[in-house]
This record gives structure tokens, C-alpha cells and sequence, in this order.
């Protein structure tokens, strides 16, 4: 027999506790996104480094392509838009179908992340209507970043605020360093999603060896 694997949010939580009436809503959003992990038997760590890897590798090329003092480069538009359908088919076989959609928690981070696409997009747009004498949405980027990761933080897990603290980091050398800033940015996120996969992995070997110490 299989024993129902428990997961402990805070350390000193009990059954009891983790009800979902005695639960606020962060602990009941901590305890659906685990719990997703945990059922996902190995895919959401797979999934965050293959993305990882596609968004570098996306970054690397637009670095190549790059030319210092030159405007915008329109295949730099075709690459993100080429990126980010890689990203949605890579999401589709690893995780599976329906990832972005269910439980409800996912879903959350996942509007989250279009929204920062967006807002990313209308820096872009913002910088094209201001001239281009300056690339400094690319540092923006970063700012942005850094946002998307602190507001994790206070979802999910105070880890998150390392990575903000990265990107903020990352701001500064891509403002530092323009003609660099595409190798910057893919180099820091490709980091900060391998250690999200590394994070989401710890969860999932915890899980496994909760279910193996189950089994009788």
C-alpha cells in the first residue's frame, strides 16, 4: 500500500493545518504549485531547462547578429517571436498538454509571465518611438526581470529574492555594457531558470523518496 505523501510548507505544520479552510490563500497557492511539482514526476524541472537553454540560445544568436551603433534589426523580432513559440511547444511535450491553463496556481504564474512578455514588448515599442541613439529597453529588461522575480518571492518562496537581486545585477552590466547586453541578459536568465529547474527537482527527489519510504 501507497501512503499519500504529506507536504510540509512551513515545518510545523500539521494535517490539521494544511485544511483548506485553516490555510490562508498563500499557503493554499504554496501547497497547489508543490503538490503540481510533486504529481509532475520529474517534467517541470526538465521543462525549466530546456526553456533555460532555448532562451539562451535565442539571446546568443541575437548577440551575433548584433551590430554596435546600428538601429533596431527587425530578424531581432523574428528571433523572440521564434523563441517564444519554442518555448510554448517545448512547455506542450515536456509538461504536457494543458500546463498553462491548470491547476488554477499555475495558471496565476503563467498570466504573470505574459504580463512581463507584454510589458517587455512595450519597452521595446517605447524605445522605438524615442529613438534608438540609446538601446536602453535592454536594461529595462532587467528591471523588469528583477520585478517578476521579487513578486514570486512573496507568492511562492523567499528564494525567488535572489534571482531579483540577480536581475537588478544584470540591469546594471547590460547599461554598463550595451554592446553586450543580449549575451548579458540570455547568460542571467539561462542561470536564473536552471536554478529554478534545480529548485523544482529538489521537490520532485523529495517526493519520490516520500512515496518509496510509503510503499509496504
Amino acid at each position: 500500500m501507497k501512503s499519500e505523501p504529506q507536504i510540509n510548507q512551513g515545518g510545523d505544520s500539521t494535517p490539521e493545518d494544511l485544511a483548506p479552510g485553516r490555510m490562508g490563500w498563500e499557503k493554499q497557492l504554496r501547497l497547489e504549485i508543490t503538490r503540481t511539482i510533486q504529481n509532475g514526476r520529474g517534467r517541470w524541472s526538465r521543462a525549466m531547462a530546456v526553456v533555460a537553454w532555448i532562451h539562451l540560445a535565442a539571446f546568443t544568436l541575437c548577440h551575433v547578429l548584433h551590430r554596435p551603433g546600428h538601429e533596431s534589426d527587425p530578424r531581432h523580432l523574428l528571433i523572440w517571436f521564434l523563441e517564444l513559440v519554442a518555448v510554448f511547444v517545448a512547455m506542450r511535450l515536456v509538461v504536457g498538454k494543458g500546463w498553462f491553463w491548470t491547476p488554477p496556481a499555475i495558471h496565476l504564474i503563467g498570466r504573470l509571465w505574459l504580463t512581463f512578455l507584454i510589458l517587455s514588448f512595450s519597452l521595446a515599442t517605447l524605445n522605438h518611438v524615442i529613438g534608438w541613439q540609446t538601446l536602453w529597453f535592454k536594461a529595462a529588461w532587467g528591471t523588469l526581470s528583477s520585478f517578476l522575480f521579487a513578486t514570486l518571492a512573496w507568492l511562492i518562496t523567499p528564494r525567488y529574492l535572489i534571482l531579483a537581486v540577480q536581475m537588478y545585477v544584470t540591469a546594471l552590466l547590460m547599461a554598463r555594457y550595451m554592446d553586450w547586453n543580449n549575451l548579458i541578459y540570455g547568460g542571467s536568465w539561462w542561470a536564473a531558470l536552471m536554478a529554478i529547474s534545480l529548485m523544482l527537482r529538489k521537490i520532485e527527489r523529495a517526493s519520490a523518496l516520500v512515496g518509496h519510504s510509503g510503499v509496504s
